[in-house]
Protein backbone atom coordinates (compact mmCIF):
# COMPACT_ATOMS: atom_id res chain seq x y z
CA UNK A 1 0.00 0.00 0.00
CA UNK A 2 1.79 3.81 -0.84
CA UNK A 3 0.39 6.43 1.13
CA UNK A 4 2.16 9.76 1.51
CA UNK A 5 3.48 11.29 4.89
CA UNK A 6 4.71 14.43 5.43
CA UNK A 7 5.32 14.98 1.50
CA UNK A 8 7.57 11.61 1.75
CA UNK A 9 6.34 8.69 0.00
CA UNK A 10 5.78 5.13 2.26
CA UNK A 11 4.97 1.94 1.48
CA UNK A 12 3.08 -0.09 4.50
CA UNK A 13 2.66 -4.19 3.60
CA UNK A 14 -0.35 -4.58 5.78
CA UNK A 15 -3.69 -1.97 6.91
CA UNK A 16 -3.04 -0.09 9.90
CA UNK A 17 -5.53 2.54 11.68
CA UNK A 18 -4.54 6.11 12.57
CA UNK A 19 -3.11 5.10 16.01
CA UNK A 20 -0.81 1.98 14.73
CA UNK A 21 0.46 3.68 12.27
CA UNK A 22 1.46 6.03 14.77
CA UNK A 23 2.91 3.92 17.17
CA UNK A 24 5.23 2.26 14.00
CA UNK A 25 6.32 5.55 12.25
CA UNK A 26 6.89 7.44 15.80
CA UNK A 27 8.26 4.10 17.64
CA UNK A 28 6.68 5.53 20.80
CA UNK A 29 3.10 4.92 22.61
CA UNK A 30 2.60 8.85 23.77
CA UNK A 31 1.10 11.10 21.69
CA UNK A 32 0.69 14.55 23.19
CA UNK A 33 1.31 17.61 21.25
CA UNK A 34 0.29 15.56 17.79
CA UNK A 35 -2.38 16.01 15.30
CA UNK A 36 -3.18 13.94 12.16
CA UNK A 37 -4.46 14.84 9.15
CA UNK A 38 -5.91 12.43 6.56
CA UNK A 39 -6.49 13.81 3.08
CA UNK A 40 -6.29 17.04 4.43
CA UNK A 41 -9.22 16.66 7.06
CA UNK A 42 -7.81 16.74 10.69
CA UNK A 43 -8.27 13.63 12.44
CA UNK A 44 -9.84 14.04 15.70
CA UNK A 45 -7.80 11.98 19.11
CA UNK A 46 -11.29 10.01 19.70
CA UNK A 47 -10.92 8.38 15.64
CA UNK A 48 -7.51 7.24 15.60
CA UNK A 49 -8.70 3.79 16.76
CA UNK A 50 -11.78 3.36 13.87
CA UNK A 51 -9.90 5.53 11.00
CA UNK A 52 -8.19 3.21 8.58
CA UNK A 53 -5.20 4.81 6.79
CA UNK A 54 -6.17 3.36 2.47
CA UNK A 55 -3.66 3.27 -0.12
CA UNK A 56 -2.97 6.74 -1.73
CA UNK A 57 -3.91 8.52 1.24
CA UNK A 58 -2.17 11.42 2.19
CA UNK A 59 -0.86 11.89 6.12
CA UNK A 60 0.10 14.56 7.72
CA UNK A 61 1.38 14.53 11.57
CA UNK A 62 2.28 17.70 12.84
CA UNK A 63 3.91 17.75 15.98
CA UNK A 64 3.62 20.66 18.95
CA UNK A 65 6.85 22.81 20.18
CA UNK A 66 7.05 25.36 22.68
CA UNK A 67 8.54 28.62 21.56
CA UNK A 68 8.29 31.78 21.69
Amino acid sequence: MNIKVNGENKILSTNLNVLEFLKYELKKNEFGGIAVAKNGTIVPRSKWESTEINDNDDIEIVHAVQGG
